[in-house]
């Protein structure tokens, strides 16, 4: 028990601990300028932030992982922004990453342009950072609302149908292959879908799709895990085992 004395201590342990331990999103920052990164990086520094200096770049980073939200510079070196912008729209992997438009070039042309072809937001440089991570958090709480009431979820090649509790691997665009899932089954995935490269620990896990009053082991969740496992086979997806932890989901 924390005694009354020990409260300003025990208050900056818990802020710790919690800033330690959240999720960290993953922000791709597309941006040439040198001096412009440290700035972006300095306003985003409770996210993991990736850095491209070229579209070419950009391009191998979005093949190598998930992005939360991507800030884009219309001026690159090799390419225009907006036409990049429009690849993303126009893809499945990416149409559902928040884009948030950040450049020098603030003529109205540009933001009716960038909001046409699908940007969330437009900040204009220079920019205040406080302003910036506002944005990007508020952008951020709308994704996670709008996937958390979607009534389908794309995970990588899954096609996850939250009420009718069905799922598919996505083969290409016309074609489909059902896999059939038990109900806790579909629960894990549900969480791991939700939250890609997110860490989650057992203890989370099996409060999340037992429930607390449930009076079960750490290896009944390794058992489903493997069984959930055995049954995406044939999807890009993987679930990881990070040791002394638990699981991540990856999408590629």
């Amino acid at each position: 028990m924390v005694k009354g004395g020990d409260l300003p201590a025990f208050f900056f342990w818990r802020d710790s601990f919690r800033v330690i331990f959240q999720i960290m999103r993953n922000m791709l920052v597309i941006e040439d300028n040198a001096e412009m990164r440290i700035l972006v990086e300095a306003a985003l520094d409770e996210y993991q932030v990736t850095f491209s200096p070229s579209l070419k770049d950009a391009k191998e980073a979005l093949l190598k992982r998930r992005f939360d939200l991507i800030l884009l510079d219309l001026g690159l070196p090799d390419g225009d922004g907006l036409r990049f912008l429009a690849e993303l729209s126009g893809q499945a992997e990416t149409k559902d990453i928040p884009v948030i438009i950040l450049t020098g070039k603030s003529e109205t042309v540009n933001k009716v342009m960038a909001f046409s072809i699908g940007a969330e937001d437009f900040v204009s440089k220079p920019f205040d950072p406080l302003e910036l991570k506002a944005r990007v958090s508020a952008k951020l709480r709308k994704s996670e609302k709008q996937q958390q009431l979607a009534e389908v979820l794309r995970a990588g090649d899954l096609k996850i149908d939250v009420l009718k509790q069905k799922v598919w691997i996505q083969k290409n665009a016309e074609t489909t292959e059902a896999i059939d899932l038990t109900s806790l089954e579909f629960k894990l995935l549900l969480n791991f879908a939700r939250a890609p490269e997110r860490v989650f620990t057992r203890d989370f896990l099996l409060n999340e799709v037992w429930g607390m009053n449930v009076s079960i082991t750490d290896r009944t969740v390794d058992t489903h895990v493997g069984h959930l496992r055995k049954k995406l086979a044939r999807s890009k997806t993987k679930i990881e085992t990070v040791i002394g932890s638990g699981y991540r989901f990856l999408l590629h």
